[in-house]
């Protein structure tokens, strides 16, 4: 049995590790996948050999709860508790914080008398205290909790630090010495406290994705009951009842139709703009758009179970199947976890047998311990994080999920939708096929009499070229007409599918064809550009579509993709289904709600500008000004990212290294550990600082072509039969 659970007090990467590595090593289950950001866990278990009790269990032993799966909102709402929390936390821990610094300082550079070094000392405890027993208690939780796991993290590497630091400046007062290690545990506290919140305001906004989601549907509909039409809430509704759906409205439940033929826009779950004929008898889903007659609908799935609602459901399962993955700072923390105790350990045991002193060697060792936990080692990563956001907002994208953007460095595929991402939305004139004797203007004429008045993409092409012509036409199921005063009838309707790929109308008038209409989604400009660029940077790139067969080889023709990389006529499902057959290092370019279940199952989904908001909302990078033409820019950013992400790793534990050889010579101290400390961190922060947008000899950029030029590729591109 496969589901999706929730998993309560989830609160760092290695305990969703550890959770996830118990479960796995349960008999009887099959696949446990633990997703950190969504406190969610995807498990598929044989019942016959295992209860849904014993898996509680399991979890319950680790300190944590296995519950239903979370509704979006209520989740968020959580977030929202814990991002307040960590932020009252880190307030008070920066407050004191600041104090113990200041008085570190005065000790570190200026000379005291032993008296008033002392007391400063005991202030400094006592400023510290607010930050120990307050601010630093999740940090002590949560390394307890990956301590019990078996999987350290690094609340586990600080919070050892900081429990030293503090025995140590103990040992000191006692002692009536001065050389305390306040400073470096608050120090220790406040890196972590600002990592942890930055993390939670991330997990905040992958939850929100989810949300989103159920609001790409509306959640009122009117009912026919007993004659009477009344608005209801959706989830109020059950099967077989009736809804009644005006013109222009939008679909809000899934059902049959009983009464009325229109067309319904489906791009919420095909992607494509191009309206549907319905009539008695077809289905049609929620977030559906009528768009010309009114219809009546038989409902048969209850709110929760609607294909939107699977939709959203599907991008959770796709989201937790992704599992706990480690960050690099939480591995080298699990390494720095054995190495610093080994490091102590030799040190005291050289200071041991070179000064047969027992008590130094134990002293060396502890202070060893506490000094060489690196401060910057939590700051290392979110420092990028934070340089990433500021440099998407002002370049006009926004990553919601840092480990994907992250993951843009090594990506081998990428996956770009049609309609909407590489085409522009709208169709465009592109030829007028007149009959013998019939000028290409009278055509086009006759035909926006029909279309003048109707909102639908084929009228829009042709009356963008004409202007409004007449009083307006009238539109049917599968075609537009005009009645002129002499009872002359002109019709326009649709000439079926073109051996070239491209969408063709026939104009009738009088029952006489005059002529034929040829219309195409213009390729952008940028799109030939973007996918040469992808290509140099040795990327496979793939077209996928929920259209015709013949318009999407026809565009996949035109930017040069081989036959084999150009899918059509795909589902959501079967565009995931896609990504997960390419590779585990597959991006997703695109901008509907229909795009979202792939973004999910992909290592990263970005969504371009003009893209629906359920798909800005659920895409791990969201372009908000430009399109395609960013990505080969945003991929280049990831590797410099990475890059400065590597560099800081290095730099956080480079300068703490330094202290083993002054612990063996004796000359440590919390003034020595305090620069190293403060030392790193700077580093750190100076080097994030490095990372910028890519100018254009980083991305060699070139001029991109123009319009008619891109255009001109489509026009003459020869195009393989489907």
């Amino acid at each position: 049995m496969r589901r999706l659970f929730a998993i309560e007090g989830l609160a760092c990467p290695s305990c969703a590790a550890g959770v996830e590595r118990r479960l796995a090593h349960v008999p009887g289950i099959s696949l446990a996948k633990v997703h950190y950001l969504t406190s969610s866990v995807l498990l598929d278990w044989d019942e016959v050999q295992l209860d849904a009790q014993a898996i509680v269990q399991t979890v319950q032993n680790a300190g944590y709860r296995l519950i239903e799966r979370h509704h979006p909102v209520e989740l968020a709402e959580q977030l929202d508790r814990q991002v307040q929390s960590l932020s009252v936390r880190l307030a008070i821990a920066l407050f004191f914080g600041m104090w113990v610094m200041g008085l570190a300082l005065l000790q570190y550079m200026v000379t005291l008398p032993a008296q008033t070094a002392w007391k400063i000392a005991v202030v400094s405890a006592m400023l510290s205290l607010p930050v120990l027993l307050f601010s630093a208690l999740p940090m002590f939780r949560m390394g307890w909790r990956s301590l019990q796991l078996g999987d350290p993290s690094t609340d586990l590497l600080f919070a050892t630090a900081t429990i030293l630091s503090i025995v140590l400046s103990a040992i000191a007062l006692c002692q009536n010495k001065s050389a305390v290690w306040f400073d470096a545990a608050t120090m220790l506290v406040t890196a972590l406290l600002l990592a942890r919140l930055l993390d939670a305001i991330t997990r905040r906004s992958a939850i929100r994705a989810l949300i989103a989601m159920e609001e790409a549907a509306p959640e009122e509909a009117t009912i026919c009951d007993a004659g009477r039409m009344r608005r209801v809430l959706v989830k109020t509704i059950v099967e077989g009842m009736t809804v009644q759906v005006d013109a222009g409205e939008a679909v809000a439940v899934d059902g049959i139709i009983l009464a009325g033929k229109s067309l319904v826009n489906r791009s919420i779950l095909t992607g494509e703009s191009s309206p549907v004929d319905v009539v008695p008898g077809d289905r049609v889903e929620a977030g559906c758009v009528n768009l010309t007659e009114r219809i009546v609908i038989k409902v048969d799935r209850l709110y929760g179970d609607r294909e939107v609602d699977r939709l959203g459901g599907s991008i959770a399962s796709e989201i937790a199947a992704g599992g706990a993955e480690q960050g690099r700072a939480e591995s080298w923390s699990a390494a720095l976890l054995y190495v610093i105790p080994v490091a102590s350990v030799a040190s005291g045991l050289v200071v041991f047998l070179d000064e047969q002193d027992l008590t130094a060697a134990a002293l060396t060792a502890l202070t060893l311990w506490a000094g060489l936990c690196p401060c910057a080692l939590a700051l290392a990563i979110p420092l990028v994080r934070l340089r990433l956001s500021a440099i998407g907002a002002a370049n006009g994208f926004r990553i919601r999920e840092p480990r994907a953007f992250e993951a843009l460095a090594t990506v081998r595929n990428i996956v770009l939708d049609k309609t909407g991402t590489v085409t522009s939305p709208e169709l465009r004139v592109v030829a007028v096929e007149p009959a013998e004797g019939i000028e290409p203007q009278e055509v086009l004429i006759a035909a926006a009499k029909a279309e003048t008045g109707i909102r639908h993409p084929i009228a829009m092409a042709i009356v963008a070229l004409t202007g409004e012509v007449g009083s307006g036409g009238r539109r049917s199921a599968r075609s537009a007409e005009y009645e002129a005063l002499d009872g002359e009838v002109i019709r326009v309707a649709g000439a079926g599918e073109r051996a070239d790929g491209r969408t063709a109308v026939c104009v009738d008038r009088g029952g006489v064809s005059i002529g034929t209409i040829v219309m195409e989604n213009d390729l952008l400009p940028q799109a030939s550009w973007t996918v040469q660029q992808l290509h140099k940077m040795h990327l496979t790139v793939h077209l996928a579509s929920g259209d015709a067969c013949g318009p999407t080889v026809r565009v996949g023709a035109a930017l040069s993709l081989q036959a084999e990389r150009v899918r059509a006529q795909l589902t959501p499902q079967d565009k995931a289904r896609l990504v997960q057959q390419l590779d585990a290092q597959t991006v997703v370019v695109g901008d509907g709600v229909n795009d979202a279940l792939a973004f999910a199952a992909g290592v990263c989904g970005i969504s371009v500008a003009g893209a629906h908001g359920a798909a800005r909302q659920i895409a791990d990078v969201a372009i908000e000004r430009g399109g395609v033409e960013r990505i080969p820019a945003l991929i280049q950013l990831s590797r410099m990212a990475a890059r400065i992400a590597s560099q800081n790793l290095y730099l956080s534990v480079g300068y703490n290294a330094l202290l083993i050889p002054a612990a063996i010579s004796g000359a440590i101290g919390p003034g020595i550990a305090a620069f190293a400390m403060a030392a790193s961190s700077a580093s750190v922060c100076v080097n994030a600082l490095r990372l910028r947008w890519p100018s254009k000899r980083d991305r060699r950029d070139v001029e991109h072509p123009t319009s008619d030029c891109c255009n001109a590729g489509l026009n003459s591109a020869r195009v393989p039969s489907c």
